[in-house]
């Protein structure tokens, strides 16, 4: 389908002139526009390493935690959640050294260790949880080279690849999920760029399929239906024209948040520019509102039936993609925009119009309720009548059930308009009186509406993409020093075991400072970043302490949010820090 920009005179209530935007749909071929990476070499299956944790079924050791997932979707409450984290009773800290290059395949912090002949370290690990449904890892203290990758695999075929950098956030990062009991990891380093890389596994965040009433269903539990719901792979282009682009369009989302996961729905949206294809992606303000849990994202797509009231899939057979950039959102509208890190073959792009929508025009929407196989429904806006709190028109689209339904897991859905299919909104949620939600024609459904949403995506979907927003800057304080033309930022904390705290800085020159713990006439860390792109590309960290108490020194690049982070145990002399390749994003 060819891509246009109509640009239509609509004449308003008011007897003004309104000029409406509209973006076409376009469907992707089926060819991939990335080619696949390498496979995982699965050494930790190879080798059979012990794992690094073997955690009890959550119906014995996080019972709590189940019981927190039944009670927030019982609530009411939003997103749908259908996860949880768990600490390792050990977390295991992983650090490379260059010596390991000269390694034979061996052992490393309790993972198996491996220089292949193609150059660079791979390294893996394993973590179980008993009868689990899916699993993923979380890194803390991620410091990896550019060219990073991580494979994630579980007991059969699923296996995942993504780019660390497109995950990572503030030194911290999700895995993507495999179903369980096990969870492979599998970290693959370039050599340039591993001396002095490193990691943390600390917690698995364990997902379930939910039941009917948003409890977790367990192991061995029988599926339910909700009877409203209809099987999306029961309609095709002759209940919407461009339903099998839509189809394609719809994404499962799966994220995490304060330690919880949580389901929602979105759709990829077109824009008017013919030369690029950029994989933006709309949902709701509710389901995603940092970058923090967008680079957590899980984007399933084609999660529908194999026909009408056919098989579902399974998720670890369906396209995915991994992480996301944060473009613009806001609660007003209850809106937000991404752009994945990838975009898998065959998808469909959805247009929209900026038009304000009028009462009695009929929606269809495409959405995973409670994160089930795709799901088809109908509503009718209602342009008067009572609204919601916090919730006025024309903010929000009100609309009435006609058809199928919705439950917790189709919030962010994008609703298109029956008439063109082009996107006009996305799910909010419900509201009314009704004592049970999703199929009950008495409560409204609310999509935050297009129209309201516009002035902030316009940038990215009719012209194209603005550039790069100017680098963050460090903000000087009593316990953050700014260094180098205040690009980065350094601090500290420290620990004796009766005191600790936060560092205070005294800067000396723009690339020099030192830390005082105790009193500011007892120096105890000097510190120093180098400008040193000319010699090797590389910003240089140096250090140097008086003191043998715990300290942590954190350097974080306010350019692009790479942090680097330096120990110091407890009773042990400080170790002078000689970081010659601590940041490579040189001018």
């Amino acid at each position: 389908m060819v891509r246009r920009v109509l640009l239509a005179c609509v004449l308003g209530l008011a007897a003004r002139l309104v000029i409406a935007v509209q973006i076409d749909s376009l469907l992707l071929p089926d060819e991939p526009l990335q080619r696949a990476g390498l496979p995982a070499l699965r050494l930790a299956e190879a080798v059979a390493v012990a794992p690094l944790a073997s955690l009890r079924p959550a119906n014995v050791g996080a019972v709590d935690q189940l019981d927190g997932i039944a009670a927030w979707n019982r609530s009411g409450a939003v997103p749908e959640r259908n996860g949880f984290a768990r600490p390792l009773p050990l977390p295991k800290s992983v650090r490379f050294t260059a010596d390991l290059l000269k390694s034979q395949p061996g052992r490393l912090a309790g993972g198996a260790l491996l220089v292949p002949p193609s150059g660079g370290l791979v390294w893996g690990a394993e973590v179980r949880v008993e009868d689990s449904h899916r699993l993923r890892l979380h890194l803390s203290k991620v410091d990896l080279p550019k060219g990073a990758r991580l494979w994630v695999y579980g007991e059969g075929t699923e296996e995942v690849s993504v780019a660390a950098e497109d995950v990572t956030f503030q030194g911290e990062l999700w895995t993507p999920s495999v179903a369980g009991p096990a969870i492979r990891l599998e970290v693959g380093l370039p050599e340039e760029g591993i001396d002095g890389s490193r990691f943390v596994i600390d917690q698995v965040l364990e997902s379930f399929e939910l039941k009917a009433d948003g409890s977790p269903r367990l192991a061995g539990e029988s599926k339910e239906d909700l009877s409203c719901l209809q099987d999306a792979a029961c309609f095709d282009n002759s209940a919407l024209p461009i339903m099998d682009l839509y189809k394609r369009a719809v994404a499962r989302l799966e994220f995490v948040n304060g330690g919880q996961g949580f389901l929602c729905s979105g759709g990829l949206l077109n824009d008017a520019d013919t030369s690029t294809v950029i994989p933006y992606l709309l949902t709701a303000n509710h389901c995603l509102s940092t970058q923090a849990t967008a680079s957590t994202l899980e984007a399933f797509f084609d999660y529908i039936d194999d026909g009408c009231h056919g098989a579902a899939p399974s998720l670890g057979s369906v396209p995915r993609t991994n992480g996301a950039t944060l473009l613009a959102t806001g609660e007003g509208s209850d809106f937000t925009l991404v752009r994945l890190s990838s975009l898998p073959a065959g998808r469909g792009l959805l247009g929209s119009t900026s038009e304000t929508i009028a009462n009695g025009t009929e929606l269809k929407r495409l959405s995973h309720p409670q994160g089930m196989p795709m799901a088809y429904s109908l509503t009718t806006v209602t342009g008067s009548g009572p609204h919601c709190d916090l919730r006025p028109r024309p903010n929000y689209l009100y609309s009435s059930h006609t058809f199928g339904g919705i439950f917790g897991g189709s919030s962010g859905s994008p609703v298109v308009r029956a008439s063109d299919g082009k996107v006009v909104g996305q799910l909010l949620g419900e509201c009314g009186t009704a004592s049970s939600s999703g199929c009950d024609a008495v409560t409204s459904v609310l999509d935050g509406a297009l129209s309201q949403t516009w002035p902030s995506i316009s940038s990215f979907l009719t012209s194209p993409p603005p550039p790069p927003p100017p680098p963050v800057v460090c903000t000087p304080t009593s316990t953050a020093l700014c260094l180098n033309g205040d690009r980065f930022k350094v601090e500290a904390t420290f620990n004796t075991g009766t005191q600790h705290g936060r560092a205070r800085v005294v800067k000396l020159t723009d690339e020099t400072g030192y830390l005082w713990f105790f009193s500011n006439t007892n120096v105890e860390v000097v510190v120093k970043v180098l400008n040193a792109c000319t010699l090797n590309q590389r910003f240089w960290v140096f250090a140097a302490g008086l003191t043998n108490v715990q300290v942590t020194l954190t350097v974080t690049d306010t350019s692009n949010g790479t942090v680097k982070t330096y120990d110091n145990p407890q009773g042990a002399a400080f170790q002078p820090i000689l970081d010659s390749s601590a940041f490579a994003t040189c001018p």
